[in-house]
């Protein structure tokens, strides 16, 4: 069905085993599971011991359950880019690679870290049941989902996975930023947006996310498709006739650092011109700050070097009838924690970006 998928893959890739797989000797079986098993333990331990939910040093409220809601944002490395893009894992082992692997990996931390709501980037079409199917096991909740494919060939998009008991989606909208009349948006990255209420309240808010282009050269395309996507936010979020403002989300994989022109134009209020068809700019939004105290630098991923691309944001609006107030961080690993973990996947993580997590209260 899709072209890329048919080329030869290179060589290495052959070599990802799967589980279950039986080798010829039972000795040396046993002596690679007990490596694998030992390699597993040593990563969980310097992963867990770092990364700890924590209330902000500006914590403005306690968790309330009946107000309060878990947002997770995870990009979880669709397979198939995996593969086309295999000689960038060359470190990480090849039996930590496979599909059957990773997703044990990723379905038992999300697990651990038990969202209300889940904002995955690269995820691939025809894994979503998948990953799903374990996340229902034993919690109590009811996973639904709404998903957004990529623009084009590609097999991997973003979703949006919600607790039904706690949350009634009310409208959902799903964003491509490919547009053949506009040279810059010339792009198959899309945005996936969600209006939820909390059951028994009258508080309503949007959920979105997003996984903008990787070319580290393109800032005037990033800048391009944040603009776009803040056009799609204002109009699904501002009702046109009191002018009231739904306060936001934002997730994704902005593929930009902090200081980046795309994240300066969702962080500042300077206006767009407006015109008839393009109203004035109302949306501001604000980063948390997933990082310890002090100067540390924290990193979701490597490119070249251990850097932050990936963002859960805040809407920030005197035009909101409730707000968005942070009670809880899941923070993200300083830059010498990600080193002494080394490269990822591993045998415990199973994507090469590190999950984010926020808990809001919704007042």
């Amino acid at each position: 069905m899709y072209k890329f998928l048919l080329r030869t893959l290179p060589r290495q890739a052959s070599l990802i085993p799967t589980l279950g797989h039986s080798s010829s000797s039972s000795n040396r079986r046993n002596t690679s599971s007990q490596t694998a098993n030992t390699q597993q333990i040593d990563a969980m331990e310097r992963y867990d011991r770092n990364r700890q939910w924590r209330r902000p040093k500006d914590g403005q409220g306690h968790v309330n359950n009946d107000s309060s809601f878990k947002v997770v944002s995870y990009n979880i490395l669709a397979q198939d880019l995996l593969i086309e893009h295999f000689h960038l894992y060359g470190q990480n082992g090849t039996n930590c690679l496979n599909w059957r692997r990773r997703l044990q990996n990723i379905q038992r931390e999300i697990l651990t870290l038990d969202p209300d709501i889940l904002c995955l980037q690269e995820m691939q079409y025809d894994h979503i049941c998948d990953l799903l199917r374990g996340l229902r096991v034993g919690n109590g909740k009811k996973l639904e989902y709404i998903y957004k494919k990529k623009t084009g060939h590609r097999t991997d998009g973003c979703a949006i996975i919600y607790d039904a008991c706690k949350f009634q989606l009310l409208d959902q909208r799903p964003v491509e930023f490919y547009d053949e009349n506009v040279k810059l948006l010339n792009r198959e990255n899309v945005a996936l947006l969600a209006k939820l209420a909390l059951k028994g309240q009258k508080k309503e808010f949007i959920v979105a996310t997003t996984h903008l282009l990787y070319n580290p050269k393109r800032d005037d395309v990033r800048c391009a498709q944040v603009t776009r996507l803040l056009e799609e936010l204002q109009t699904f979020s501002v009702d046109p006739k009191s002018g009231q403002i739904t306060p936001i989300v934002l997730t994704g994989d902005f593929n930009s650092l902090l200081d980046s022109p795309a994240i300066e134009v969702l962080t500042t209020q300077v206006p767009w011109h407006s015109s008839a068809d393009k109203p004035e700019k109302m949306l501001k939004f604000e980063a948390v700050h997933m990082g310890p105290p002090g100067p540390h630098r924290v990193a979701s991923t490597r490119q070249d070097d251990w850097i932050t691309v990936d963002y859960i944001l805040r809407s920030l609006s005197d035009k909101s009838q409730h707000q968005l107030q942070v009670a809880s961080i899941y923070g993200l690993p300083t830059v010498n924690i990600c080193y002494r973990v080394g490269p990822i996947p591993n045998h415990y993580l199973g994507s090469d970006h590190y999950a984010l997590g926020v808990v809001f209260n919704l007042v």
